[in-house]
């Protein structure tokens, strides 16, 4: 009897050790079961959270295409009513002045009779919408780089995708244009093409107004007034000036040298040098030596006069009628 239950422990004694280990294989079976569904789930809800922002970019850029065609006809809009009110102050001008004679209608300013010095004057002033025009003409329609957010890299990638022109590129959609960005990696895919053909159109519809208002209004958040992106061109390829607040070189006739003498003599301002009689100029110029004795004042405060009142357009004019800032006549 005692020879058969040794045997029988002998016979059975794995059973001992296989339980626990089978136990412990069905324990670890129902854990990985359950991270098993935990993953397949975490699975699903991301690609539903996928699906989702994939909705989301798209009606994103729905909204940014809106939000674009919007502010190009905000712009357009803008600029239509700076016209407006350019024309409504020129009319009111005439209508103010004593010697203008104007129909009831008020529909064309009959010409007004002028003083010698008015008529010495009209010529900047009737002059200054076709110099603005003709400035902007200066612009090659194949330089999109007047296009805020289009740098030299970015024209270069624009130019190798078969777009040249401001035409070409209104013609895109953002759609177009995010497809070409993201061909050129990581770095290219944070930028914002939406607005580009709005700006496109603009300028090849010559609607420069409403460009320049469109960008600065891009421009804005910073809450500075800046210089929009086709300024900013126009002013890298000198066909604008720019001058910093009470530069006295701004007058022609003024260099460097002459500017330290009129500081000297407490002349720092557009609108004090305006102020100054031409002989007090003179006898500054004589003090300082023969070799400032050719330079002629004689349109300099005339000159300051149209800086400090901001009249950029009615200065160059008034420049390119001098010569060597010199009155030809």
């Amino acid at each position: 009897m005692i020879q058969l239950s040794i045997f029988n422990f002998c016979d059975w004694w794995w059973l001992w050790w296989f339980l626990p280990f089978l136990l412990g294989l069905l324990l670890g079976w129902a854990i990985w079961a359950k991270w098993r569904r935990m993953y397949e789930d975490a699975q699903a809800e991301i690609k539903g959270y996928k699906a989702s922002i994939k909705g989301l970019e798209e009606d994103l850029a729905a909204c940014r295409k809106k939000g674009s065609d919007y502010a190009s006809e905000v712009a357009t809009l803008k600029g239509s009513l700076r016209e407006r009110d350019n024309q409504i102050a020129t009319l009111k001008t005439a209508k103010d002045s004593p010697q203008a004679k104007i129909t009831q209608s008020i529909v064309t300013p009959i010409a007004p009779v002028m003083t010698e010095s008015a008529a010495s004057a009209a010529p900047v002033q009737a002059k200054t919408s076709s110099v603005k025009a003709d400035k902007y003409t200066k612009l090659k329609s194949d330089n999109l780089q007047i296009i805020e957010g289009v740098g030299p890299k970015m024209e270069s990638v624009l130019h190798e995708n078969g777009v040249h022109t401001w035409t070409e590129l209104g013609g895109k959609s953002n759609d177009d244009l995010r497809g070409i960005l993201d061909k050129y990696g990581d770095k290219y895919r944070i930028i914002d093409p939406s607005d580009w053909p709005a700006q496109a159109k603009l300028a090849s519809s010559g609607n420069w107004d409403g460009l320049i208002t469109l960008q600065k209004g891009l421009g804005s958040q910073t809450g500075a007034e800046t210089d929009s992106k086709v300024e900013k061109v126009m002013i890298k390829l000198g066909i604008l000036k720019k001058w910093k607040e009470n530069d006295l070189k701004a007058v022609e006739g003024i260099g460097p040298k002459i500017e330290s003498l009129l500081n000297n003599a407490g002349i720092t301002t557009w609108r004090g040098l305006s102020e100054t009689a031409v002989d007090k100029l003179k006898d500054i110029l004589n003090a300082a030596g023969d070799r400032y004795k050719l330079a002629d004042p004689g349109t300099w405060p005339k000159q300051a006069q149209y800086a400090a009142d901001g009249m950029w357009d009615e200065l160059e004019e008034y420049q390119d009628f001098l010569q060597g800032g010199k009155n030809p006549g």
